[in-house]
């Protein structure tokens, strides 16, 4: 598989998707380099997402934290969100990484999904 597409997926309280991902912009580099460490994608990968700006926010507005005990609705998010913006399909496999707002230095949570072909 090849990932094609980043989506970040956040509780839509935090406000809207410009104004979190201005604040979350310095994080960045760390996020794609755990995303790397992870093996969720590599670094030729992640350099063709970021020249094709694949990389998407998603404010979610209800049931954010059920959302967080179901991977297979992160990923139906995530895939749906893609496609409203790529108009690509993807691959139904979709890894995803959670990062807990108490414990990130952003101060909330994140939930970051890589999209395959």
């Amino acid at each position: 598989m090849v990932a094609i597409g980043v989506v970040f997926l956040y509780n839509r309280k935090e406000g809207s998707p410009e104004e979190v991902s201005k604040k979350f912009s310095k994080h960045f580099p760390d996020i794609t380099e755990n995303l790397v460490k992870e093996d969720l994608l590599n670094l030729v990968e992640l350099k063709e997402i970021m020249d094709t700006k694949s990389i998407y926010w998603g404010g979610i507005k209800k049931d954010f934290n059920k959302m967080l005990n179901d991977n297979e609705a992160i990923g139906e998010f995530a895939w749906k969100l893609f496609k409203d913006f790529t108009k690509k399909e993807t691959s139904e496999d979709v890894e995803v990484l959670i990062y807990d707002g108490l414990k990130a230095p952003w101060g909330f949570t994140v939930i970051v999904a890589v999209l395959y072909q």
